[in-house]
């Protein structure tokens, strides 16, 4: 049962017990909803309450449900906990503090059961990998969790080890998009389930391989050693292996904490989550697509780590001159450079019927960057963005379907839309738009964060040449 501290119960493995249990859910959960809507019939006084206690409910189950199966199931639990997918807004609070469980509390596997994964990826005790390793989980994730651990020598370690038998759970919930979809269906009804699922699909296999997942936050080790506000754990290779990757243990403060700071703390998190993201795209052309607050663990000396680099992106120069292109577009509201860019990324041709409907949208998506002055993000600024994309009505959501999507766009928005949920709940304020242009154009930066990040860049990646100026565009 979900409620157990330890599951000593194999991972439903199998396409047939594992999409029983999805389609069970949302039958159980259509069933529910006629059974309040019958009470409300009867009952219209009480209509509300018969209705929040549906949401709760159902939230619940979903939850233990996704909890118990981990996979791609799960993953799906985890995206939602946090995105703000335009979903009715008096509801969405409910599915998403239930589904928060997700991001850390995930129910553990027993402690033999990593060992045993362990044993097999190393052939050998685990007293031989580790000098002391802890049994006890301190964090849980979609497919695998987290151990305490010391190397031969006795540095301090967290070690990653995944559930044993989630690949075939993974590639049995590849199977089931049908129910997987009803479930997204359940928590945003306005998305597009079947691109929800095929996202999810393709970005838990990849993350199967965790000597993938190692080399890649190698690079990003590399890449911003020294910095002064971002923090990316040493990776140990000799101690990774295909289902375990071992790396620098961090003592940090879960970054859900963060919500409930002051502002100026919050205003200050966010603007490092912001130029980690944003600053890797431009600065490096690599881009990590997985922003959830399980990621990140706030220090006491006011850094921000950044710990899961499973699914990492490469983008192409000419990709990447591409959206610059396109966000000084939408700035000058220049529809003809505009179409120019986007006919280069692939999401336009010139057999798309008419851009205006499509223009429109993407305004309204980037509003927060179109002026040059502070902008404050909420939950709802950024429930609202996302409708404009995801409401079946709108003559843009028509005009979409009918235009390209190249997948590193699937994966750029993945990774757009989940940095501006963050910065949502953080009810940030910022001149993004100012921010944005220090990395496009080389502008000097307007904050003291920005300063230090400049002169850090500058110190330490004399190779990566400077932008093009805006004037020389």
């Amino acid at each position: 049962m979900a409620d157990d501290k330890k599951r000593k119960d194999p991972i439903p493995t199998g396409w047939l017990e594992r999409g029983a249990r999805l389609a069970g859910a949302t039958s159980k959960g259509a069933a529910r909803f006629v059974g309040t809507r019958f009470k409300s019939f009867a009952s219209p006084e009480r209509s509300e309450e018969f209705l929040d206690g549906f949401h709760e409910k159902t939230a619940k189950q979903l939850v233990e449900m996704l909890g118990e199966m981990k996979g791609a199931a799960m993953k799906l639990g985890q995206i939602a906990s946090f995105y703000e997918f335009g979903a009715p807004t008096e509801y969405m609070s409910t599915y998403r503090d239930a589904l928060t469980m997700l991001q850390n509390s995930a129910p553990p596997m027993d402690p033999a059961a990593s060992r045993r994964v362990i044993e097999e990826e190393f052939e050998r005790p685990v007293e031989d990998v580790f000098e002391t390793f802890t049994d006890d989980a301190v964090a849980s994730a979609s497919i695998g969790q987290v151990h305490r651990a010391t190397l031969p020598g006795g540095q301090p370690v967290a070690v990653k080890v995944q559930y044993p038998g989630v690949d075939d759970a993974v590639r049995s919930d590849i199977k089931n998009v049908s129910a997987m979809s009803k479930l997204a269906v359940a928590i945003a009804p306005n998305l597009d389930p079947k691109e929800v699922a095929n996202e999810v699909k393709e970005r838990v296999l990849e993350e199967l391989d965790y000597r993938r997942e190692a080399k890649n936050q190698q690079k990003f080790a590399a890449l911003y050693e020294g910095h002064p506000y971002i923090v990316v754990p040493e990776v140990y290779m000799d101690h990774c292996r295909t289902r375990v990757i071992t790396q620098e243990f961090i003592e940090g403060e879960p970054f859900m904490e963060a919500f409930d700071k002051p502002f100026a703390e919050r205003n200050r998190i966010a603007e490092i989550v912001f130029r980690f993201f944003y600053g890797s795209l431009n600065r490096f052309m690599l881009f990590s697509a997985d922003p959830h607050p399980g990621n990140y663990l706030l220090l006491d000396d006011d850094r921000v780590a950044f710990l899961d680099y499973g699914l990492v992106r490469a983008i192409d120069p000419g990709t990447h001159e591409l959206l610059i292109e396109t966000s000084l577009a939408l700035i000058e509201n220049d529809k003809e450079r505009g179409r120019v860019a986007l006919e280069g990324i692939g999401i336009l041709t010139r057999k798309t019927p008419e851009i205006d409907a499509v223009w429109e949208h993407l305004r309204e998506m980037n509003r927060p960057i179109l002026d040059d002055r502070r902008v404050k993000l909420s939950a709802e600024l950024v429930a609202e963005l996302g409708r404009a994309g995801f409401d079946p009505r709108s003559k843009a959501f028509n005009e979409l379907r009918k235009v390209g999507f190249p997948a590193v766009m699937v994966t750029f928005n993945r990774m757009s839309f989940g940095v501006a949920s963050l910065l949502g709940r953080l009810a940030a304020e910022n001149n993004w738009q100012a921010i944005g242009r220090e990395f496009w154009f080389g502008d000097a930066s307007k904050t003291k964060i920005g300063r230090s990040d400049q002169a850090w860049f500058r110190r330490t990646h004399p190779e990566v040449p400077p932008p093009m100026k805006r004037e020389d565009r």
